[in-house]
């Protein structure tokens, strides 16, 4: 079970490294928790069976912007006390740095916790719901947003002018790397493996919320640390 904190903190980590390919699978079989989780309701199931195909509504996906946005600010907050508990552990912290200590962070990702349940119930959404969907967001988000910061439609655009320069034997021996190039464009804006894993009608109906999901996502990153644009 994924939450949406921890499918961006990961994505997150990935950007700061390489280039993603295309979208992870999820799994079939039963996983342990790991941290990210988001926190199961009393009797909620351990698992779910996220094998089968889910289909999104314009409902559902309605109230899950507006659960993530309600649960931005914890996490912003959250990540606030994690880093202050981590400078004074480290001595980095500077003398009238007043923040919570490790014991008010864990009361902050105890309070992140209620309100996540909180604003989910609020929402009408069940934690599969928030998973499940958090998990289709992600994948169309973060290719979105590889899009735009690799920029490959402008890389494709100078081989070509290039490509347009060189003498006919050299341009052909260029041709092929053009080919790939204008093949990967072809998929990244269109969005080829996302629709693949998770079908047409899912991602063509986050894309009409792309602009809120793609703000809360870059407010996610930047909680984090990571490099919004």
């Amino acid at each position: 079970m994924r939450s949406w904190l921890f499918v961006v903190v990961v994505t997150a980590g990935v950007w700061a490294g390489c280039k993603k390919d295309e979208p992870v699978a999820p799994g079939g079989a039963a996983r342990e928790p790991v941290a990210g989780d988001a926190p199961r309701a009393a009797g909620a199931p351990d698992v779910f069976d996220d094998t089968t195909p889910y289909v999104l509504t314009p409902v559902k996906l309605d109230a899950y912007v507006v659960y993530q946005r309600t649960v931005q600010s914890s996490y912003a907050a959250m990540a606030q006390s994690l880093q202050a508990a981590r400078a004074r552990r480290q001595g980095t912290a500077p003398p009238e740095d007043k923040s919570p200590g490790a014991g008010e962070s864990l009361k902050s990702i105890e309070s992140k916790a209620e309100l996540e349940t909180q604003a989910r119930q609020d929402a009408g959404l069940s934690w599969e719901d928030v998973n499940r969907i958090g998990v289709i967001v992600t994948d169309v988000i973060t290719q979105r947003h590889m899009g735009t910061m690799l920029d490959l439609s402008s890389e494709l655009k100078k081989l070509q002018e290039m490509q347009a320069r060189l003498k006919p034997e050299q341009a052909a021996e260029l041709a092929p790397q053009i080919d790939i190039l204008r093949q990967r464009v072809q998929e990244t804006e269109q969005l080829v493996s996302v629709r693949k894993l998770h079908g047409d009608a899912n991602v063509d109906l986050v894309l009409t919320r792309e602009k809120d999901l793609m703000a809360n996502y870059q407010d996610m990153l930047r909680s984090f640390g990571g490099k919004a644009q």
